[in-house]
């Protein structure tokens, strides 16, 4: 992560072949996955997104909101073959008891969500909740590098947020900070904050963290349901507090 190679430098990429830095810059590359992969992680973005109380079931309440907020729902819906003319809940709840599972959900709406994948690459109604989603993950990953509360994330700040994402060998662990800076287009081994800091005042804001990652975080999303290094961090903040629990800082006399 040393500032020694230009940004022009010529690197190799996994064919061998020599690339630029600059033309790393391109887009974000994930890993690729099915379409069915692709559909169901999107399915249960929009399910969690109309389950607004998350109670792990949709209400009525719940879908009539969520299809008056986005057309897109009601199109899936309609591709799937249930009617909008009807009470859509209840061709939804197969049950019949009063809310849609996840298990309904994605029963229902599967196949029509597999095939709008495969002709657009993507299921419409999932854009809505996948920005939800990325903003409050992005800010959670954010403010778990900004240790100190400034509303900035310094150079060392970032060095640590990034060595936590690395193995044994310094290699970028697949759900790491190093890689989804990786997947936006940015050199994670080259001056990371200087290409993140936008307004070259030293530090990296919000704004500019999230401006730059936004595109390959809801990618990622997309692909795999979550900004999978928010969710490391969230876990690690959860185990963190169960370790250093109120009991154990009282002693036995």
């Amino acid at each position: 992560m040393g500032c020694a190679q230009s940004s022009t430098a010529a690197k190799k990429n996994a064919a061998g072949q020599e690339q630029t830095a600059a033309s790393a810059n391109e887009g974000p590359v994930l890993t690729e996955v099915t379409a069915e992969e692709r559909a169901l992680a999107q399915l249960k973005l929009i399910f969690d997104g109309v389950d607004a109380n998350e109670d792990g079931g949709v209400s009525k309440a719940e879908l009539t909101n969520a299809l008056a907020k986005d057309e897109n729902l009601g199109a899936l819906i309609k591709e799937a073959g249930l009617s909008q003319k009807y009470n859509i809940l209840d061709q939804l709840d197969t049950n019949k008891d009063g809310c849609v599972t996840w298990d309904e959900f994605r029963t229902n709406l599967k196949e029509a969500a597999v095939q709008e994948v495969k002709e657009t690459g993507n299921v419409a109604a999932a854009e809505l909740p996948a920005d939800e989603k990325v903003l409050r993950q992005l800010k959670s990953l954010f403010e778990s590098l900004d240790a100190n509360e400034d509303g900035g994330v310094s150079k060392e700040e970032l060095a640590t947020g990034l060595k936590k994402g690395t193995d044994e060998h310094g290699l970028m662990k697949d759900d790491s900070l190093g890689k989804l800076i990786e997947q936006a287009g940015f050199n994670p081994h080259w001056c990371v904050l200087e290409q993140l800091d936008t307004n070259k005042d030293g530090r990296i804001t919000w704004g500019e963290f999230e401006a730059h990652l936004r595109s390959a975080a809801k990618e990622e999303v997309k692909e795999k349901g979550d900004v999978m290094v928010a969710v490391m961090e969230e876990e690690e903040i959860v185990v963190q507090s169960e370790t250093v629990s109120p009991q154990s800082f009282w002693k036995c006399c």
